[in-house]
């Protein structure tokens, strides 16, 4: 076999034109230098970074009532962050995101909480609430095995995967990340800077590196939503 397969692509390569060789190569060193151009998505509006337990039932309230005067489903961008070493592993959730719109980001800081507010858990599993992003049922099933009080089986049900959604209304189906979803649809890019990724998001206060990551994170979820649901009235008008 070994002897047959160079001839075989020998074959496969030369059947292509010289010419349409190099029309490929360019094309595709176009396309490298246009995402290398693209602009690094970001979030500009109000982040409200909660570390405090009475702060951060005041705010689970807050959204809740928010839930609850909804005329209809209220859409959430979501994430979460933990620490990790290559010693030890994953560490406990220690970071929330939710962004009920795309101009307010809440940051909720649980590293040193021993339980959580009543109110948070309850408005991930309010009826009116859906939380999106890109693998976003991980995130839930983590958090409800890193902290009581989440009825994680519940939760998922309120949760909309970015990556699930796009193949179903996009023309093709991949394994989606969001740098992936933010560079098809957004033609924006992201930034996955590991010196931040793999911060200690357990350790307060947090960075303004890592507060404009994390809330960057959960807007874009929310954008990809809206940018996905948009592309799906299109198709169906």
């Amino acid at each position: 076999m070994s002897a047959i397969t160079p001839r075989y692509s020998m074959r496969l390569r030369s059947s292509v034109p010289a010419e349409q060789r190099e029309t490929i190569k360019l094309q595709k060193e176009k396309e490298k230098k246009e995402e290398a151009n693209r602009p690094f998505i970001q979030f500009k509006g109000k982040i409200k970074y909660i570390r405090d337990f009475v702060e951060c039932a005041i705010i689970c309230d807050h959204l809740v009532n928010l839930a609850d005067a909804a005329a209809d489903l209220l859409i959430v961008g979501f994430d979460i962050e933990w620490p990790f070493s290559f010693q030890t592993g994953s560490g406990k959730v220690a970071l929330i995101q939710i962004s009920p719109d795309l101009d307010t980001c809440y940051l909720i800081q649980i590293s040193d909480f021993k339980s959580v507010p009543k109110g948070l858990p309850m408005f991930l599993a309010h009826p009116k609430v859906k939380i999106t992003g890109v693998n976003i049922k991980n995130d839930i099933r983590k958090l409800s095995r890193d902290f009581s009080g989440f009825d994680g089986d519940r939760i998922v049900e309120n949760c909309i995967d970015s990556g699930v959604l796009a193949n179903k209304i996009l023309p093709f189906q991949q394994r989606w990340s969001m740098e992936k979803l933010i560079g098809y649809l957004l033609k924006m890019k992201i930034s996955k800077d590991n010196k931040v990724r793999m911060s200690k998001w357990h350790i307060s206060p947090l960075s303004k590196e890592q507060l404009n990551y994390a809330a960057t994170d959960a807007y874009a979820s929310l954008l990809l939503y809206n940018e996905l649901k948009s592309r799906e009235e299109q198709q169906d008008n």
